[in-house]
């Protein structure tokens, strides 16, 4: 056990190393594990207005929320193992782990699809669409600015069942707090096929102590466990 347990402080300390490379070039370093907090489940727009939807959309969100009530949550992809999608990933109740390198950035949640941000490239102008979608990022002083397009539109943009079509772009904006310990998230939402207009929520995130490792979840197990007996 002492083995192993060198062997993964050698192994963190070397994926770190990249990392730190950015934090010495005066970029901030976002490497590690992140949580929530609070956790709500809802994505609710920063301004306190009411989320601008298009009356299809409203529509089935109205759905999601009778549904949801009576217990039958179905309309949930991720009831069936299938990927969360953007945003939503990054405000489930469970951490997620942030590798920032030279070309990219990479996202892990437990066990799920993850999703990568690459430094200099563009966004494809045709996609394919991905549950996770295509992303890029760039530096805007010390923010973090991730850039995505290509969901596809089976996903859901938070845990109570906000729609998007596959016009949706995301683009969210992370920055540090003092210390590096604490995180937020800006996400602007622009979706003509949804919404009437861009909308933007936000989110808080504190880090994990230093060695926390995400813990490892295989959601088909948990089908297995509730499946029906034949």
């Amino acid at each position: 056990m002492q083995k192993t347990l060198k062997l993964l402080a050698a192994g963190a300390a070397l994926a770190a190393l990249p990392a730190l490379a950015h934090a010495q070039a005066g970029h901030p370093n976002f490497t590690g594990v992140w949580t929530v907090t609070p956790y709500s489940g809802a994505l609710k727009p920063a301004d306190g207005k009411p989320i601008p939807f298009k009356p299809e959309s409203k529509a089935v969100y109205d759905k999601h929320l009778a549904a949801a009530k009576a217990g039958d949550k179905s309309w949930d992809p991720a009831t069936e193992c299938l990927p969360e999608g953007l945003p939503r990933i990054m405000t489930i109740n469970e951490p997620f782990e942030i590798m920032q390198r030279d070309k990219a950035v990479y996202f892990v949640a437990q066990n799920r699809v993850p999703w990568k941000a690459f430094f200099g490239e563009e966004l494809p102008s045709d996609p394919d669409p991905f549950y996770m979608g295509y992303s890029v990022a760039k530096w805007d002083g010390p923010t973090l600015v991730v850039d995505s397009a290509g969901f596809r539109d089976v996903t859901m943009l938070d845990d109570k069942g906000i729609p998007h079509t596959e016009q949706m772009r995301l683009t969210t904006k992370f920055r540090l707090g003092k210390g590096g310990k604490t995180m937020t998230a800006t996400y602007t939402i622009e979706d003509p096929g949804a919404f009437t207009h861009p909308w933007t929520a936000k989110a808080s995130f504190v880090k994990k102590p230093a060695g926390f490792q995400v813990p490892e979840e295989v959601c088909a197990e948990k089908l297995a466990t509730t499946a029906p007996k034949r």
